[in-house]
């Protein structure tokens, strides 16, 4: 594979940032991915990137959050441990995170415990609330936020 020109990169990595949103250590994974193997290389890429504003690690945040939540129906954890993950700032994340309504959060709780709760099989409200916290967990909804979801729901339950 031939090594590419710093400006060939860039030229990519413009190109890729413009397709959808990206964050530092995407594009640098990227661009090791196309053979720039120097790091002091890779690294005035994605500076020239964010100072250009290809990338902004706020607005990746905020996109990443958004989409997370409303399409993927995953909860604050999940979402939060995702961009730790990819090596985010602890005070966009938190700022990010904040965005998600309460309302909205609690509500797509209950929807998503009703729909998993609709396809268990089993009578017994101990297990229900074991699979249904289990459940919630994968999803990455906080472990009170999930606890008082399954109270209302299991109330609601004709048994």
């Amino acid at each position: 594979m031939k090594e590419l020109t710093e400006e060939q990169a860039f030229s990519r990595a413009t190109g890729y940032c413009s397709r959808a949103e990206h964050c530092p250590s995407e594009v640098l994974s990227k661009l090791r991915q196309w053979g720039v193997a120097d790091e002091e290389v890779q690294q005035r890429i994605v500076c020239r990137l964010m100072e250009e504003g290809y990338v902004d690690e706020s607005r990746f945040c905020h996109s990443f959050v958004n989409d997370k939540f409303r399409f993927n129906h995953w909860g604050k954890q999940k979402i939060a441990l995702y961009l730790r993950q990819k090596g985010l700032p602890a005070t966009l994340i938190a700022e990010a995170l904040a965005e998600i309504e309460e309302e909205g959060y609690e509500e797509m709780t209950e929807q998503l415990l009703m729909s998993k709760l609709k396809s268990l099989k089993t009578a017994d409200p101990y297990q229900l609330y074991g699979k249904l916290m289990r459940f919630a967990a994968g999803r990455g909804i906080e472990q009170e936020q999930a606890h008082a979801a399954i109270k209302r729901l299991l109330n609601q339950v004709p048994e």
